[in-house]
C-alpha cells in the first residue's frame, strides 16, 4: 500500500456530498489523503468456503480517507478499482474497470535474517494509460493487526461492506516517523482520469507491506 499526499481539491472531487477528505491524523501515514493499494490475492472463498469462480484477481484500488461533517463518521471510500477480472466490473462498489495487470515479486533471504524484496507492478487500461510501481525494500518484523472497517463507495455513499481483517503490517517507509528501508521506489501514473491527482506535485508519505492479509467480508 502506497500512501500519498495529493491535491486536496482533486481528492475531494472524487467524494460524494457531504463527505470531506480526512487526511490520516497520526501514525506512519500521517497527512496522507490517498492510498494506492496493490492487491495480489491467492485465494478467494465464497460463503460456503469454496473457491469462487475467480479465486485469483489481481487489482489496484484507490482509497480516500473521509469524514462525514454531520455524523462524525470516519471511513475509507473506495474511489476506483482496476481489476484484471474481465467479469469483475463494475464490482461491488460499482466503480471497477477492467485492466491488464502484470506482477513480479522476488524475495531473497538467508538463514534467520529478514528478506529483501523487489516488486514490479504494471497496470494498463484500454487507452494505454498505466500505473507502474517499482519497489525494492528490506523487510522487517511485521506487526499483527486485527481490525474492522466499513469502506463505502464513491458511487453510492449509502453502500458499504464490513471488513474483518487479520493482517501482518510492515511499514518499510514512513516520512512522518523516519522509517526508511526502501532502496528503490518509483510510481508512474499516466491514466487519463488520474492525471490531476498525479500531476508531479504528489508527495510520498508511506509504503506498507502486508505479508499476510486475511479478510472476511459481509454486508450490513
Amino acid at each position: 500500500m502506497v500512501s500519498v499526499r495529493v491535491s486536496q481539491a482533486e481528492t475531494q472531487s472524487w467524494l460524494p456530498t457531504p463527505w470531506q477528505v480526512n487526511p490520516v491524523p497520526s501514525g506512519p501515514s500521517k497527512d496522507a489523503n490517498l492510498n494506492v493499494v496493490f492487491i495480489n490475492p491467492w485465494l478467494t472463498l465464497d460463503p460456503d468456503g469454496k473457491p469462487t469462480a475467480t479465486p485469483i484477481d489481481r487489482r489496484v484500488a484507490l482509497a480516500i480517507p473521509a469524514k462525514h461533517p454531520q455524523t462524525g463518521e470516519a471511513t475509507n471510500f473506495v474511489a476506483r478499482v482496476y481489476t484484471s477480472n474481465p467479469n469483475g466490473a463494475p464490482g461491488p462498489y460499482k466503480n471497477s474497470v477492467p485492466v491488464s495487470v502484470r506482477v513480479e515479486q522476488a524475495p531473497k533471504g538467508a538463514n534467520l535474517e529478514p528478506a529483501s524484496s523487489s516488486e514490479l507492478w504494471e497496470v494498463r487500461d484500454g487507452a494505454g494509460g498505466i500505473i507502474e510501481l517499482r519497489l525494492q525494500y528490506q523487510r522487517g518484523i511485521p506487526a499483527r493487526v486485527k481490525a474492522e472497517g466499513k469502506p463505502r463507495s464513491t458511487v453510492d455513499a449509502n453502500f458499504f461492506r464490513i471488513y474483518r481483517i487479520d493482517q501482518g503490517l510492515d511499514v518499510v517507509k514512513s516520512v512522518p516517523t523516519g522509517i526508511d528501508r526502501v532502496q528503490q521506489y518509483s510510481l508512474r501514473v499516466t491514466m487519463a482520469e488520474l492525471r490531476k491527482l498525479f500531476d508531479g506535485s504528489e508527495q510520498l508519505v508511506s509504503v506498507s507491506v502486508l505479508p499476510w492479509y486475511h479478510r472476511q467480508v459481509s454486508l450490513p
